[in-house]
């Protein structure tokens, strides 16, 4: 089996409740159970500092072989935005993560619709949390990956979106409902889900075990838990 890859993590420290981020508590994670790489983001860039943020999570991943880089930008600043996608994209970067859920800014506004632009130049891959239609029109006719992370509660959306056309790969980590992973898989193809978890904030070990518990067969798993976000980034097994 391929080394598992998880799409969400984070590190550095948290401003919105007392928790422990730290790269160790995440390497941490991914030894005991088993996750070979991660995708991460330091949160700095989340909340303070976009391109401080980012050479953080350079310097983490430059440490840890286990670790890759997510660049992000914050369109609270958006001055000199496409310099930083030039950088990062310099330095391997592909995944690029947006939070307006954390930056208190809509999909709709302009320097979305700019940075968008720019990182579809740059031949990345977008992953961003939001609801999948309003996603679905603000990246319309982009022309890179976009991995949606969606919750549970949202699947109606999710599903009707997809049914209309959206290219969405999705994220697994909010997708924990009763069944949810096997309705997607039944509706959509299991070629569009990434194995996502939110560690350290959150539980790798139980979003993990939602897809290692599923009612699906084996080489669907392997490729929810780590081929199909291989594929994406261009990332040798």
């Amino acid at each position: 089996m391929d080394p598992i890859i998880d799409l969400d993590t984070l590190a550095g420290s948290w401003p919105l409740r007392r928790a422990d981020i730290s790269v160790q508590r995440l390497l941490q994670m991914m030894e005991s159970h088993q996750v070979g790489e991660s995708c991460v983001v330091s949160a700095r860039g989340i909340f303070y500092d976009d391109l401080a943020g980012n050479s953080e999570t350079l310097m983490w991943c430059a440490k840890e072989p286990g670790l890759i880089p997510a660049g992000t930008i914050d369109l609270r600043r958006f001055v000199g935005y496409r310099d930083e996608i030039r950088r990062m994209t310099d330095a391997g970067v592909k995944l690029w993560r947006l939070f307006p859920e954390h930056q208190s800014w809509s999909l709709d506004m302009a320097p979305f619709r700019r940075v968008l632009g720019a990182l579809e130049d740059a031949g990345a891959v977008l992953f961003i949390y939001g609801q999948p239609s309003a996603v679905a029109r603000a990246t319309a006719g982009a022309g890179i990956p976009v991995i949606v992370g969606a919750h549970y509660y949202q699947m109606a959306d999710l599903l009707a979106v997809m049914e209309e056309g959206a290219g969405f790969y999705v994220s697994t980590r909010q997708l924990h409902g009763p069944g949810a992973l096997e309705t997607l898989i039944s509706e959509m193809g299991a070629d569009r889900l990434i194995f996502g978890s939110g560690a350290p904030l959150s539980a790798q070990g139980a979003a993990l075990k939602r897809i290692t518990s599923a009612g699906i067969a084996p080489e669907i798993r392997h490729a929810i838990l780590g081929g199909n976000l291989r594929r994406l980034l261009g990332r040798a097994p």
